[in-house]
């Protein structure tokens, strides 16, 4: 009794009898598929893995891949098998496996910022902008490889629709993309005042929030995010002195707006390192705070033995500790810009991006020179870098970040030569000789737009809530 078979050309093949094998040479000969019509806007068809691949090399309208035209056959399906195989592995998705395609509008499903993530590799703006165009027209999903001229290679991390996180979506020139650099320079601020070593709300110590709470946080996640980072934590701090002691604070003194006397003093705990294991670090971390403040203090007996040849014969602690609102921030801002000045010599191929990180036990309120802040917003706009502070303390009921500077109030010019700049307070009110006659300088107030503020309060007992009434002094 023979087998009666169907003709492949007049109708498609059965489901029952014998299954061929899903080979390459299976699906090269599979004879071709007669295509149906062609769905509409909303339309949905049921349909396996095996017969995407087919219908996604004919080009039929049915399939959910967009395939580009290729000059060579097999070398557009082997193309197209490789990215459903990769879609199929994203959404967990096995082979045969029977899936809903439904044909919709793009424009619905076109995304508005996609976030890419690469480390190891350094990336420019233009190598930043011809990726972007040049998956302009596909579709991306979450976790997926991106190879581009052979040398860059990022990863989708997120892709975001109206502000909501999707899992795949369409690329249009439209599209924002945002890039994150698992390789960066990372230069740690930690400021050491008198707000440190005392308490918090939650009977934690400030210093102790930074060493047991804050800083383990942040390792913990960039080791999740598998980056590798090359940091660099300094401790900063200002000493005040007294008229009194004047005579054995030894060393180079400065003097303040106030007519105080002071001195800067800077410690470097770790100098450009890439580490796995950030444990030993943070226990000579906590013991740096208490030596460092330790040496600040007793600093000026150890100047005063090596320029006298000979050993002080009695300890005293002259000096101390600066408020928070005192610190010296736009210094050790000017001396972490002064490396990036020259970023295009002698670059590092395997790290792109710079990131300033500030931490600090007050609450964003710092009292600073009006000079010294006019130089560092200029440094700041023209190297096109910003500061992230992360203040210890309970967010402030006032605007914070924000300055305060002595200053001349502008004048208004009536001959309309001022502009608009001459009447901002940091840019204008500029010191001559015939304003020291009869003016008085004014305390200004100013927000800086390129410090943006994260205020931590971590506490296991009492988790935090934005609903939950926090009293404040």
């Amino acid at each position: 009794m023979g087998t009666v078979r169907p003709d492949p050309q007049s109708q498609p093949l059965l489901q029952y009898g014998r299954k061929r094998s899903n080979t390459a040479q299976s699906l090269a000969r599979m004879p071709p598929s007669t295509p149906g019509a062609s769905l509409k806007l909303g339309d949905s068809k049921y349909s396996t893995l095996g017969s995407m691949i087919q219908r996604v090399t004919k080009g039929h309208s049915q399939s959910i891949m967009v395939a580009r035209s290729s000059r060579g056959r097999l070398a557009a399906r082997n193309s197209v098998w490789r990215h459903i195989r990769n879609v199929a592995d994203a959404f967990s998705m096995k082979n045969n496996t029977e899936v809903t395609v439904t044909k919709v509008d793009k424009d619905s499903y076109s995304a508005d910022y996609v976030e890419f993530s690469f480390a190891d590799q350094y990336l420019g703006r233009n190598e930043m902008w011809r990726l972007g165009k040049h998956l302009a027209g596909r579709c991306v999903f979450v976790d997926q490889e991106i190879a581009f001229i052979g040398v860059i290679a990022a990863k989708v991390q997120n892709i975001y629709i109206k502000g909501k996180q999707v899992s795949s979506a369409y690329v249009t020139p439209r599209t924002k993309t945002i890039y994150r650099s698992l390789s960066a320079k990372v230069t740690i601020f930690i400021q050491v005042c008198r707000e440190l070593w005392q308490f918090a709300g939650d009977g934690e110590r400030f210093y102790e929030k930074i060493v047991h709470s804050f800083l383990p946080t942040l390792f913990s996640k960039w080791r999740e995010a598998g980056t590798d980072h090359t940091v660099t934590i300094v401790l900063i701090s200002r000493v005040h002195y007294d008229a009194t002691e004047l005579e054995y604070a030894a060393g180079p003194l400065r003097r303040d707006e106030d007519g105080r006397w002071y001195k800067d003093f800077f410690k470097i705990i770790t100098d450009l390192e890439v580490i796995n294991d950030w444990n030993p670090t943070l226990f000579l971390l906590k013991d740096s705070f208490w030596a460092f403040q330790r040496d600040i203090l007793l600093a000026h007996h150890y100047h005063q033995a090596s320029m006298e040849s000979t050993r002080p014969g009695q300890a005293r602690l002259v000096g101390q500790l600066s408020y928070a609102h005192d610190g010296p921030i736009l210094e050790v801002l000017n001396l972490g810009l002064n490396p990036n000045e020259t970023h295009y010599i002698d670059r590092s191929l395997s790290s792109t991006g710079v990131s300033t990180i500030l931490i600090t036990p007050g609450t964003g309120y710092f009292r600073v020179s009006k000079q010294l802040l006019r130089l560092t917003t200029t440094r700041m706009l023209d190297q096109g870098f910003g500061l992230d502070l992360v203040s210890l303390a309970k967010a402030p009921l006032h605007q914070s970040p924000i300055f305060s500077f002595q200053g001349y109030e502008p004048k208004f010019d009536r001959d309309a030569k001022s502009s608009l700049r001459d009447l901002d307070p940091l840019w204008g009110g500029d010191e001559t000789s015939n304003d020291a006659i009869g003016r008085e300088k004014v305390t200004f107030w100013w927000e800086p737009f390129w410090i943006g503020v994260t205020f931590w309060d971590k506490q296991i007992d009492l988790p935090f809530r934005r609903d939950r009434f926090i009293a404040r002094a």
